[in-house]
């Protein structure tokens, strides 16, 4: 699922993220995130094994590994669906575990540090930051990526007089960031390029649309005709039927007109006046149960951001295959600047396995609303959110 975005002049990524784009995408690249963690982990575990020799403080070695261990921790518990988004904080600890763990890797092998080029802090931090690159902007973790490099720039300049290779001071330091550079370099790539193509897809969907919105008004025109016709069907043509094959007005037939003229006033009012959550909830073939309490029709007032990730979730609630799901009622209610959202779901399952089995759409209806809280009973759940109405 893709969230709709503004169309962008010259096909230039904004400064929005991977999941802020494509929330299901991010999902998705939850096996990268686990291997980057464990990845740069192994990188560090592997490489303080094999300069066991040049360890002067082991507990600093044992401090170093346990920072990694903690980035990677980060990083994979942030990126869960039910922890949506991946805030810039997040970001930010898993550069201050890579910065810690460098230090400490240097406080490890301080003064039996002959070379720079076999130390492992810029490798584990790059492919760390690499691991950030579907949940934030390319901006974010370029700044990232430069803070730190620039504590690792530090350090090596404070080893430099140990390393038994002459060459410039400077070169060291290439030497040290080349690995960290070059995985940032590629990390925030990946979510520029993303990005980019993403909203570049959005840009010319949208000029698809707004060209065949002409014919899809003809369309719409149609199905409410024949909706009307349903109703005429359904209500009028039994009764004039009877009076014609009986050949006569009966003492009865007045009242059964004004029946008939109630009934099809009533049908009518409720259509023209219900949202188009309450017709699409209401519509013939859905298996569960659903309520809509909308007095102020609210629903009408949704973006397309919202409306895309209410009825994903509405879908997924009505597979079986999904949730074993019993009823389903939403409550809408204006506040002073924004509408609040109720969903109540009835299950006839735990609701904790439910709201595993819809962790995809509730990762979009959070990016979407940005305060979806879940409310959590033996069998059933309760989403809130809200949304500006202005």
């Amino acid at each position: 699922m893709t969230l709709a975005a503004p169309p962008r002049p010259g096909g230039r990524a904004s400064g929005r993220s991977p999941q802020q784009v494509d929330p299901l995408g991010a999902l998705a690249a939850r096996p990268i995130t686990l291997g980057a963690a464990l990845a740069a982990w192994l990188v560090a575990v592997v490489d303080t094994l094999l300069r066991a020799s040049d360890v002067s403080s082991p507990w600093a070695a044992a401090g170093a590994l346990v920072a990694v261990a903690a980035g990677g921790v980060v990083l994979v518990a942030s990126a869960a669906p039910l922890r949506a988004p991946f805030g810039p904080g997040a970001l930010w600890c898993v550069a201050a575990a890579c910065t810690a763990a460098g230090v400490l890797s240097a406080l490890a092998t301080a003064g039996s540090n002959p070379f720079v080029r076999d130390d492992w802090a810029g490798i584990a931090s790059g492919v760390l930051l690499l691991g950030v690159a579907p949940y934030r902007s390319a901006r974010e973790i370029l700044a990232a990526g430069g803070a730190v490099a620039a504590v690792l720039a530090v350090v090596v300049l404070v080893e430099a007089p140990g390393f038994v290779t002459p060459v410039p001071t400077a070169s060291y330091v290439v030497v040290a960031l080349t690995p960290l550079l070059a995985l940032t370099a590629a990390s925030a790539a990946f979510s520029h390029v993303f990005v980019a193509h993403v909203e570049g897809w959005v840009s010319r969907a949208t000029g698809f649309r707004r060209a065949s919105t002409d014919d899809l008004r003809v369309t719409l025109a149609r199905s409410v005709q024949q909706d009307r016709v349903t109703v005429l069907n359904r209500e009028v043509v039994p009764f004039f039927a009877r009076l014609v094959e009986s050949g006569r007005i009966g003492e009865g037939d007045a009242d059964e007109a004004r029946r008939v003229a109630d009934s099809l006033r009533a049908s009518l009012v409720a259509d023209a006046d219900a949202t188009w959550l309450a017709r699409r909830l209401a519509a013939p073939g859905r298996r569960v149960p659903a309520e809509v309490v909308d007095p102020d029709r609210l629903a009408d007032r949704l973006g397309p951001e919202h409306r895309t990730a209410l009825w994903a979730l509405f879908a997924a609630v009505e597979d079986v295959e999904v949730v074993d799901a019993r009823s389903l009622r939403v409550v809408l209610e204006a506040g002073e600047a924004r509408v609040d959202i109720a969903v109540e779901l009835a299950f006839g399952s735990s609701a904790a396995a439910a709201r595993r089995s819809l962790a995809p759409c509730l990762t979009v209806l959070r990016l979407v609303s940005g305060d979806l809280r879940v409310d959590r009973a033996p069998s059933h759940l309760t989403l809130r959110f809200s949304y500006d109405q202005h």
